[in-house]
């Protein structure tokens, strides 16, 4: 390996730096109903689910009793192969709407992909659904795809781009992208870099500056950034907001990159926890709760390479 290869190896691998997108996070106010949209029109499955009698969430401002179901579903291509959803139904308290004058969502739509966007719409029209195509279609990595929009029953919007799949590919709907906004979007490239995200591709649609952003080490899945200084202004949103809330990334050791943040912010950084989730096959994960400039969480989790296994080229 070259003196450059082995210095970006060594960048790529810097302890805070993410290597595997974990999942999104979507709060709901109907788990089984939240549950059947993705199953009957992507076709995930729910492979983990944890249930929560009576947990501490003062770290998620949420109080020192808190109940919860907690649900995640995966597309075709398997559990540690790709992110997942992770849909939240608070109990106590409840998963409640956004109220007057909260910020809008850091996270605006959720995005799969499909490999055929006339077979998708007969399976809406099968599901009572209705799907607006997209006039020119939807930007992802850079590129416009052919696509449609839907809303899912929390009213989150999901993006849906055809993208033909390559023969490893299986059929159905993949878990995508997810699109999120800014006040400055150099700004926010900045700190996603901070983290271990590079920009794929950035450019402006209109007045709307843009950027995608991908993990080296996960090209599975990107982050779809845009410029829209007036809409992140308002109250913070709470953890049992309904919606897309917040997005989880793996790294080797939450404690390294919590040491790594501190000595290259020269801030202040939240110190890790251990979530314990008892009835899953981990047990609960350490986890570092981060806010990117305009408040959006972002949750690192302690996942070593060795127990992800992602792709080599993106797919």
């Amino acid at each position: 390996m070259s003196t450059s290869a082995e210095a970006a190896a060594q960048a790529v691998r810097a302890a805070q730096h993410a290597h595997a997108v974990m999942h999104c996070n979507l709060n709901t106010v109907d788990g089984a109903r939240a549950a059947g949209f993705v199953m009957a029109l992507f076709g995930l499955d729910p492979r983990m689910r944890s249930v929560s009698t009576d947990d501490d969430s003062t770290s998620m401002g949420l109080g020192t009793s808190t109940a919860s179901v907690t649900t995640f579903f995966y597309d075709r291509r398997g559990p540690r192969a790709v992110p997942a959803v992770e849909f939240v139904a608070w109990e106590r308290p409840p998963t409640r709407p956004a109220e007057a004058g909260m910020r809008p969502p850091a996270f605006t739509a959720l995005g799969y992909r499909v490999p055929s966007l006339s077979r998708l719409a007969a399976r809406l029209t099968v599901l009572g659904l209705t799907g607006q195509p997209v006039a020119g279609g939807i930007r992802v990595r850079g590129g416009t795809r052919p696509g449609l929009t839907v809303t899912d029953p929390d009213g989150v919007p999901i993006e849906v781009v055809e993208i033909p799949p390559a023969e490893t590919d299986p059929s159905g709907g993949l878990i995508s992208h997810e699109r999120m906004r800014c006040a400055d979007l150099t700004r926010s490239i900045a700190w996603y870099g901070s983290i271990g995200w590079t920009v794929r591709s950035r450019g402006t649609d209109g007045a709307v500056p843009w950027a995608s952003l991908v993990l080296h080490e996960d090209p599975t899945f990107s982050l779809e950034l845009e410029e829209r200084p007036g809409a992140v202004t308002g109250s913070p949103r709470r953890a049992n907001t309904q919606g897309l809330y917040r997005i989880a990334l793996a790294v080797e050791d939450v404690w390294e990159a919590h040491a790594a943040l501190v000595r290259e912010s020269g801030e202040q950084v939240p110190e890790p926890l251990f979530i314990p989730m008892p009835d899953t096959p981990t047990g609960g994960f350490t986890v570092l709760f981060l806010a990117d400039p305009d408040g959006a969480v972002v949750e690192l989790v302690e996942r070593p390479r060795s127990q992800v296994r992602r792709p080599l080229e993106p797919r």
